[in-house]
């Protein structure tokens, strides 16, 4: 007999209000229904979608986001098809990833079906970890409010049993559109160094340039994996008088994204290819700039069922201009190679390898663990321990060797 699981409070609030608050669905309306409330960032999830048969038409790819309780910019998220429809084609389940930077409750929707709403709870699987009361069954309260919810108008699709609290917007709602806005490399404050003492962070978003529901993307559906990029990294001097920015490289991108999933679960792979651009925005002689045309890959291999993964994220590039600094080759090379290991709910090591032509190398090591409350607007916050060593801390000392750089702080995405 499986042992009833305790519930976070907020959980049980928000899913009751979203229950009790929803005007019954019409049989035209698609549902949103789930086995178990809570998701791991970074792992793979499932729901079912539930629709009327005669009216269904199931595509392989869902658009959906997901909606923070603090409001802000949407996550988009793409929804993928597992097998055939089942239940006479009333019902067929997707699955996705979900994002590593969304933790704590959040709702999941599908774009143009308002009342297409899942309550998720993305700190949940960590919390109950530490509690052996754990079970596969929603807490009675849970069925208890889905139990009170009207009977669904004759003819519906039957609910899929258990299912996570499922609810409506208003009959006056606007279709939800998901974001196209996305974080795209770690963002993180950092504090410590010597020499001077320094603050260096980083922030980083990426854009899809396609609307997912617009003309193109019907015409053309691949031109929904271009993105615009952009990333900032900052080195502050936090020692001298004046406290100047000693170098900010700007590094705006333009690329494809191509992303595989694994129907089992194991791991999933992301390709990348495209052009960037690198400045450190000064002229004469502090400047330093480069063109490349870069291809990425990002594997991702679970290790076990507790949700330790292996990352491996290897760069390679070639240099279109480097006029400003014509042997920066010799100290960066033409590829780098990032690993990670760890769970995206606990403990996170990772590093970055760069050797250049001359053999100098440059090193990153980063090791992060979240901090049990949301604390950025739903966004999941960490603590971070970064170290570097060698060349390239900065694009303005490209070429300078620097011994072991501590630093402590903050990171929002890792």
């Amino acid at each position: 007999m499986d042992t009833p699981r305790s519930f976070p409070l907020r959980t049980l609030l928000l899913a009751g209000v979203l229950v009790l608050a929803t005007p019954a669905v019409q049989a035209a309306d698609w549902l949103l229904a789930a086995s178990r409330p809570e998701v791991v960032p970074g792992e793979r999830f499932e729901v079912v979608v539930i629709a009327d048969a005669r009216a269904a038409n199931w595509p392989e790819r869902l658009p959906a986001s997901i909606e923070l309780p603090g409001g802000g910019p949407r996550i988009a998220l793409e929804l993928v098809a597992i097998g055939r429809p089942g239940a006479g084609g009333s019902q067929r389940r997707y699955f996705a990833r979900w994002p590593m930077e969304v933790t704590g409750v959040a709702t999941l929707v599908l774009a143009g079906q308002p009342s297409a709403r899942l309550l998720l709870d993305a700190g949940a699987a960590t919390r109950l970890a530490a509690s052996p009361a754990t079970a596969a069954t929603p807490p009675a309260s849970v069925a208890e409010a889905a139990a009170s919810t009207p009977p669904a108008p004759a003819g519906a699709p039957a609910a899929v049993a258990p299912m996570a609290p499922v609810a409506s917007l208003p009959p006056d709602a606007a279709p939800v559109e998901p974001s196209a806005l996305g974080f795209h490399e770690p963002m993180y404050f950092l504090v410590g160094g010597k020499d001077p003492v320094s603050a260096r962070f980083q922030f980083s978003f990426r854009y899809r340039i396609v609307d997912d529901q617009g003309v193109v993307a019907d015409t053309l559906p691949d031109a929904r994996g271009l993105y615009f990029g952009f990333t900032q990294t900052s080195l502050w001097d936090l020692q001298s008088e004046s406290k100047p920015f000693r170098d900010s490289s700007f590094r705006p991108s333009l690329f494809y994204r191509w992303g595989l999933d694994d129907p089992e679960g194991r791991g999933a792979l992301a390709l990348y290819g495209g052009y960037e651009h690198e400045s450190n925005g000064k002229e004469d002689m502090p400047s330093r700039s480069i063109d490349t045309l870069f291809a990425r890959a990002e594997a991702r291999l679970r290790l076990d069922e507790s949700g330790i993964y292996l990352g491996v994220v290897p760069k390679v590039w070639t240099y279109l201009d480097r006029e400003d600094n014509p042997d920066i080759a010799q100290y960066r090379g033409h590829a780098e190679l990032g690993l990670r290991l760890g769970r995206d709910d606990a403990l996170l090591f990772s590093t970055l390898i760069r050797r250049g032509s001359a053999g100098k190398m440059g090193t990153q090591y980063d090791l992060s663990y979240p901090i049990r409350r949301s604390v950025f607007s739903g966004v999941g916050a960490f603590v971070h321990l970064q170290a570097f060593k060698g060349y390239g801390e900065t694009l303005l000392e490209y070429d300078q060797n620097k011994e072991t750089q501590y630093r402590l702080g903050i990171s929002l995405v890792r």
